[in-house]
């Protein structure tokens, strides 16, 4: 199958006008002439991601968070920008354009919590009442019990939490990646817990002070999850290309 073939389909799955206007998104690296047979997908394409990619032949690389994120002055040998273009293999990256769409990084987590009817946190398309996060009812649960699920659902054993532990909750606003910045948004929709990747420290001293239940999950642990189902969304699309998920991708930090 042609790169060319493949770049519509990802952005019919994740349309790049919805990205940020400071975001880097679709196709960073790669000849669209070229023809691909196996995919990887991951959150970053690191070192080891990169490596894991080659071994197993594949000649694209979807990389949630941009490879190339800013404008490149120098590309030395060891880069996996270099090494990319040297080897042949495409980068391509759907970031905040996968954070908007339906069905994309934040649904996924939206699912997660056992959200039912959903909008979005922070409307970026007005037009389209699309935008960044989702908030929503969810059938009512102890928070112990949903920061369980959460943990199960990411595959972690262990997340940051701040405010209240105990009581029902039954609305629900989730962001992945680094969006502890909506705390505002998180306050103002009604929810009792706030799902997501990272937040400031005075952030989440306001948040305990007003009730609100935050789930600090690290930066990339909370956007992870959704790269199963997009593989899944991608093998049906072009059944005649091998998609994978990285083995090796994961979050920078860890807890001991």
């Amino acid at each position: 199958m042609k790169l060319r073939e493949i770049t519509p389909l990802l952005e019919s799955i994740a349309p790049l006008r919805y990205a940020e206007p400071w975001d880097n998104v679709g196709l960073l690296v790669g000849d669209p002439e070229a023809s691909v047979s196996r995919a990887m997908l991951a959150i970053d394409c690191t070192e080891a991601v990169f490596a894991e990619a080659v071994a197993q032949r594949c000649e694209l690389i979807i990389a949630y968070h941009p490879t190339i994120f800013e404008g490149l002055k120098r590309l030395h040998a060891r880069s996996v920008v270099y090494r990319a273009i040297r080897e042949g293999v495409a980068l391509y990256a759907p970031h905040t354009a996968l954070d908007v769409a339906d069905g994309g990084t934040n649904d996924v987590l939206a699912d997660l919590v056992g959200m039912t009817a959903r909008a979005p946190l922070r409307v970026t398309r007005p037009d389209e009442a699309k935008g960044l996060g989702r908030v929503g009812p969810v059938a009512p649960v102890e928070r112990a019990a949903l920061i369980e699920r959460i943990k199960e659902g990411l595959g972690l054993a262990h997340v940051l939490v701040a405010g209240p532990v105990e009581g029902v909750v039954d609305r629900v606003a989730v962001g992945a990646g680094a969006c502890g910045d909506m705390i505002k948004e998180a306050l103002a929709s009604g929810a009792g817990l706030y799902l997501t990747g990272e937040m400031r420290h005075h952030d989440a001293l306001r948040a305990a002070a007003s009730g609100l239940t935050v789930v600090c999950a690290l930066h990339s642990n909370s956007e992870r999850v959704a790269l199963a189902r997009l593989a899944d969304r991608l093998r049906a699309a072009m059944p005649a290309v091998a998609v994978t998920v990285s083995a090796r991708d994961r979050d920078p930090f860890t807890v001991r």
